[in-house]
C-alpha cells in the first residue's frame, strides 16, 4: 500500500511539474488561436436590445445552452462579455437587428457594416446613433504591450442627441489621460498607465467635461494591472435621464 502511494505521488508531482514549465504566462494562455476575433458593443442609447449577424447568421448568443432562448445584446454591454468571438478572416456582412418584440411584430435592420478582418487580429464594432439614423465604428485593436509592466487604456466618444458637440476628458486615478475627445473621436490605440499589483484597491475613473474637473455621470473605478488593455467609452444622450443619461461604459480587451 506504501509503495502505491508513493507512485501515486510521484506521478501527480511530474504531472504539476510538466503543467507549470519553466515559467507561466497568462497572456500567452489567451493568445488567439486560428482566425480573427472580434467584439461588438451596443452603445444605441434607445435600442433595448439588438442581435448581430454575420453573413446574415445570427452571431451574438451563440454560447447559449439550449433549449435556452439567446436574448438580445443590451444597451452598454458587449458580445463576448469576455474576450472575443471568432471569425473567419476576410471580409463580412454585419447587421444590427431589433428583434421582433410584443410592440414590434418582425425583425428590424437598423444598420449594415462591411467587417474586413486579417487571421490573428482583434476587431471591435460599435453600434451606436439615435432613431432613425444609427452606424457603426469599426476598430483594429492592437494588443501588443510595448512595456509589460504598464496597463493601457482608450477612449471613444459616443454620446448621442441633438446637442452632442460637447467634448470630454478621461481622468483616471486624478490623472487625465485623454483630452478633449469629440463625437465620435477618440484615442483609437492604446495608451500606457501605471499598473498596480493584483488585488489592491482600484483607482477612480472619471468622464469629465473636457478642460475641468467637472464629473459627468457616476465615477467608476478599474484595477489597471500590467499587461491588460482596457477601453472606456462615453455613451448616452446629452440631457438624457436614467439610462440613456450620458456616463461612461468600460470593457476589458485583453
Amino acid at each position: 500500500m506504501k509503495h502505491i502511494l508513493k507512485s501515486i505521488l510521484l506521478f501527480s508531482t511530474g504531472l504539476l511539474l510538466l503543467a507549470c514549465g519553466d515559467e507561466a504566462n497568462f497572456l500567452d494562455s489567451v493568445a488567439p488561436s486560428a482566425g480573427a476575433r472580434v467584439k461588438f458593443y451596443n452603445l444605441a442609447p434607445d435600442v433595448t436590445g439588438v442581435d448581430i449577424y454575420v453573413n446574415d447568421q445570427k452571431f451574438s448568443g451563440v454560447n447559449t445552452v439550449p433549449p435556452a432562448t439567446s436574448l438580445p445584446l443590451s444597451y452598454t454591454n458587449s458580445f463576448p462579455s469576455l474576450d472575443y468571438a471568432r471569425v473567419t478572416p476576410g471580409t463580412a456582412k454585419v447587421k444590427i437587428v431589433a428583434p421582433a418584440s410584443t410592440t414590434a411584430s418582425s425583425d428590424a435592420t437598423l444598420a449594415t457594416t462591411d467587417l474586413t478582418t486579417q487571421a490573428d487580429t482583434y476587431t471591435s464594432v460599435f453600434f451606436y446613433g439615435n432613431a432613425p439614423t444609427y452606424s457603426s465604428l469599426v476598430l483594429t485593436d492592437n494588443l501588443t504591450a510595448a512595456d509589460p509592466t504598464k496597463a493601457y487604456v482608450r477612449f471613444i466618444n459616443l454620446v448621442s442627441g441633438a446637442d452632442a458637440s460637447a467634448t470630454y476628458d478621461l481622468a483616471i486615478n486624478g490623472v487625465v489621460v485623454a483630452t478633449g475627445i469629440a463625437p465620435l473621436k477618440g484615442v483609437a490605440t492604446f495608451t500606457s498607465i501605471p499598473a498596480i499589483a493584483y488585488n489592491t484597491t482600484a483607482v477612480p475613473v472619471q468622464l469629465r467635461t473636457a478642460g475641468t474637473t467637472t464629473v459627468v455621470g457616476a465615477a467608476t473605478t478599474l484595477q489597471p494591472y500590467a499587461g491588460r488593455f482596457y477601453t472606456f467609452i462615453a455613451r448616452g444622450n446629452v440631457g438624457g435621464t436614467g439610462a440613456r443619461a450620458v456616463g461612461i461604459t468600460a470593457s476589458t480587451n485583453r
